[in-house]
């Protein structure tokens, strides 16, 4: 088992140090079925899932389940003071906390949602040069690659749990900002549609049962023509409303 507190690496390209600054009372639990973290933010661990400038999303199977390994990197000081204000400076949580608190805050409310297992950060100077988020796999799929392949019915019964999980995240005080079908992960069970939400490093928190400001409709004015490519917009706001 690796000590995850502090792991030296060798990587000239990876900062010389990781360390543990979020961690769930279940990663004790995975720490033995996890690779240390030097190994997770190997650029070509387990299987790719997205991958952009600064960032990538890993799927590795481990013999406990499925984790997916979110990746941000600031190879460069022009990289790490470009944001140096929001997500790189010394003061400021990087995006990969932001999303392991996001998750939290859902999941302690009752919100479906992957577990947050931890997050590892290494910096220089106090700047961010990487960060790593390590979470659960939620059982379901993103809903923009679902809707197109579902029936009249089954769309509409989808943009309702949409709808409900909106309102009830915007009735708790949640204000996504990164409001897009990409991360809404969606499972059928026998009961209805279960639809969790992911990525969402530019939360912000408001007062509990305040379901309507600017931040609330930001989210429906991102998320709304989305759906409206379905004609499904007008069905989830009205499940929305209902909570």
């Amino acid at each position: 088992m690796w000590d995850y507190t502090l792991v030296e690496t060798v990587s000239t390209r990876i900062p010389k140090s990781l360390r543990q600054v979020r961690g769930s009372p279940q990663l004790g639990a995975w720490a033995g079925h996890l690779p240390d973290p030097a190994a997770l933010i190997d650029a070509d661990l387990g299987a790719a899932v997205t991958e952009a400038r600064s960032s990538r999303v890993r799927r590795l199977a481990t013999d406990r389940g499925t984790v997916f390994v979110k990746v941000y990197e600031y190879v460069t000081w022009r990289s790490r003071l470009r944001d140096f204000g929001k997500r790189t400076g010394p003061l400021s949580r990087s995006r990969a906390a932001r999303e392991f608190d996001a998750l939290k805050w859902m999941r302690d409310r009752g919100v479906p949602a992957p577990e947050p297992l931890a997050v590892f950060e290494a910096r220089r100077c106090g700047f961010l040069q990487c960060a790593c988020l390590v979470t659960t796999a939620f059982p379901g799929e993103a809903s923009d690659t679902l809707l197109p392949g579902l029936g009249a019915a089954e769309r509409h019964e989808l943009a309702e749990a949409i709808g409900r999980l909106v309102g009830t995240l915007h009735r708790l005080g949640f204000r996504d900002r990164n409001l897009d079908l990409r991360n809404l992960l969606a499972q059928r069970t026998a009961t209805g549609w279960i639809v969790a939400k992911i990525d969402s490093p530019r939360h912000r928190l408001a007062r509990t049962g305040r379901r309507s400001d600017a931040l609330t409709r930001a989210d429906w004015r991102r998320l709304c023509p989305q759906l409206d490519a379905f004609g499904l917009a007008r069905i989830a706001q009205r499940a929305a409303d209902a909570q």
